[in-house]
């Protein structure tokens, strides 16, 4: 298993385009892992599963060196997460690997025996592609463990962003919830003064207790998603929730507020505007939070590998 692996993920170069005269190809070591070994054809087989070799022989030789270099450090990197994560207990079983290729055969229409001919046209085994699955699975779960899991993104972060790029919204908005019962709802009877709001405002805790009591109480169709409405520009909204809506702190819920539609209870969530400071609004929130978990990703990642090549001292000959 340990020569599999080491051939499979090993990193290599490898002059693809024969000297004039000659189609003999070389194998020879071209990178070491600690105390396993890398070879040219492990680089020849890894660049034939992108890209097929009779255009990788028609580059220049810049053009290949700088594709040779790139996957090398990939191979490598893959080689010191098998190890590392072998070392740490984090595995992947073959039922993980056939449960994936199953899926990459009906996304694509495909039976095993036409992935099979596909893969023969470049060059490539099964056992090959199989093993290619499984060395990207154990990468995915080894980052997810050991990497993302210590990746954290504070509100500041979010804020300090959103100033730098100037992204802070200076439009009046608000973000709401609401438990809604309509006029001709059997709990509309009395108003305000119906069994139904005595035992919401007896049961409301927090903001996601309001939540969890708008999915329970409330009979408008946000119900399901636990009465969150959205956001809304000032001006969109019943003049009655409106009015109620900028009084509110955020995360405090309102008194029950008659309109001509029935009868509700708001929470704001967040709120946006010129008197608002640090106001983003949810999406803008989620889209810097995934830029900025990107960026410490990458950043992580790209450590991990340093401190990996360190430990496991790799040395390169291409």
């Amino acid at each position: 298993m340990k020569k599999i692996l080491t051939l499979l993920l090993a990193v290599v170069s490898l002059s693809l385009i024969p000297e004039p005269g000659t189609a003999r190809i070389t194998n020879r070591i071209v990178a070491t892992v600690g105390n396993q070994i890398v070879t040219s054809l492990n680089l020849l087989q890894a660049i034939s599963v992108e890209q097929q070799l009779d255009d990788f022989n028609a580059l220049s030789r810049a053009e290949q060196n700088t594709i040779k270099r790139k996957k090398l450090d990939e191979l490598v990197d893959n080689l010191l997460i098998t190890v590392k994560a072998k070392s740490l207990g984090i595995t992947v079983s073959d039922e993980n690997v056939d449960a994936t290729i199953e899926r990459v055969l009906q996304q694509n229409h495909m039976t095993q025996e036409m992935l099979e001919k596909a893969l023969a046209n470049q060059g490539l085994s099964f056992t090959s592609y199989r093993n290619k699955i499984a060395s990207d699975l154990l990468r995915a779960r080894f980052v997810s463990k050991v990497v993302k899991a210590n990746i954290i993104i504070t509100h500041q972060e979010v804020i300090d962003y959103a100033k730098a790029h100037d992204l802070c919204s200076t439009e009046e908005s608000v973000t709401l919830a609401q438990i809604f019962i309509p006029n001709n709802s059997a709990n509309a009877v009395d108003g305000t003064k119906n069994e139904i709001w005595k035992k919401i405002r007896k049961n409301l805790k927090n903001e996601e207790n309001f939540y969890a009591l708008a999915s329970e109480y409330s009979e408008g169709p946000a119900a399901a998603k636990g009465g969150r409405l959205g956001t809304f520009k000032r001006g969109n909204l019943l003049d009655e929730i409106e009015e109620e809506a900028y009084k509110l702190s955020l995360g405090e819920a309102s008194d029950v507020i008659k309109s001509s539609l029935g009868y509700h209870m708001i929470m704001v969530s967040n709120r946006t505007g010129a008197n608002e400071e640090n106001s983003l609004t949810p999406t803008a929130e989620e889209s810097i939070k995934e830029t900025l978990y990107n960026e410490k990703l990458e950043e992580a990642v790209k450590k991990l590998s340093q401190d990996l090549r360190r430990e496991y001292n790799v040395k390169t000959m291409l």
